[in-house]
């Protein structure tokens, strides 16, 4: 059901390719689009640069877990690009999702805590006991490899279901977007250290930067700016 998609395929290539065997349009994020198969069952995310969704597409490809969604293949693109192929989700009842995100207790940096009158009433759930501690792993890795790592992002929109109801999360960490943006512009490159700069002009490719001044101003201050790597002997500078 999956077209062959070639390791150096760009993500606007990648989208072209599914769409013309079927897949549609369903979802489109800061990071990554989100496609449909032509039965409806599967989704593809669709992302030219996402180092957080990579982990933990990894991390959960690899060990399956009932309370998330279900990632059947991780296929690579351009330089760290990819194409995730997981199960077809849909939007939660909102009550439920909030009794989830109470329940793991994993704090979020970016939303609210949910009412203290919302009900932890899964938080001894054996599954979600384990999927708390896997989720705490996850984001010590994210910590340990990215300086602009900005952690959980675990609230209720990240919550999602499955067509019979069950309860799946999400997209539950990320790394700081705004401040690579704002190191790009500042010409703060000791921050961006971690990534190359095929990683950052592919971060300027995701569906956040619409096309027009602004983005073509960040482009050109990339273009500008001297990266740890561009220091480094070139046998010793990071590839993608």
């Amino acid at each position: 059901m999956l077209p062959t998609i070639a390791p150096d395929t760009t993500a606007a290539d990648a989208r072209a390719l599914l769409e013309s065997h079927g897949w549609s349009l369903v979802g489109t994020g800061d990071w990554a689009w989100v496609l449909a198969s032509p039965d409806g069952t599967l989704a593809a995310r669709v992302t030219p640069f996402d180092p957080a969704f990579r982990l933990f597409a990894d991390a959960f490809a690899a060990r399956p877990h009932s309370f998330v969604v279900r990632i059947d293949d991780v296929v690579p693109l351009r330089h760290r690009g990819y194409v995730v192929v997981m199960e077809r989700l849909h939007p939660a009842d909102r009550d439920r999702a909030l009794r989830l995100v109470r329940s793991l207790g994993v704090t979020s940096a970016t939303d609210a805590p949910p009412p203290d009158d919302v009900p932890a009433d899964l938080a001894d759930h054996p599954d979600v006991v384990d999927l708390r501690r896997r989720v705490e792993d996850l984001l010590a890795d994210g910590a340990r490899r990215y300086r602009l790592w900005g952690g959980a992002d675990i609230r209720p929109g990240n919550i999602l279901q499955t067509g019979d109801g069950r309860l799946r999360l999400t997209d539950p960490v990320f790394v700081h977007g705004p401040t690579v943006v704002e190191s790009i512009r500042d010409a703060r490159a000791e921050r961006l250290a971690d990534f190359s700069r095929a990683d950052l002009e592919d971060f300027l490719r995701i569906p956040a930067f619409d096309p027009g001044p602004g983005t073509d101003a960040l482009r050109a201050a990339l273009a500008d700016l001297v990266l740890p790597e561009d220091q480094r002997p070139e046998s010793c500078r990071p590839t993608s």
